[in-house]
């Protein structure tokens, strides 16, 4: 799903970040490129702490043992 239409920004970017261990909003803004005035409308900083949320689910899964 698109959270972000005017960079084209998938759910699945974001928590790949996550995976990645990026979950510090000014890198996950530096790293989505949201900072960019001139090709971003704005919006997507302005919910960038519901981006870290979805970044943080990925490195706290990835952290759960498998039960067998």
């Amino acid at each position: 799903m698109f959270i972000c239409i005017c960079k084209g920004i998938k759910e699945s970017d974001v928590r790949e970040l996550g995976q990645a261990g990026v979950t510090c909003p000014i890198k996950l803004a530096d790293a989505l490129e949201l900072n960019d005035k001139r090709q971003c409308c704005g919006r997507c900083i302005k919910k960038i702490s519901k981006f870290v949320a979805l970044a943080e689910e990925e490195t706290s899964c990835r952290h759960i043992p498998m039960v067998s």
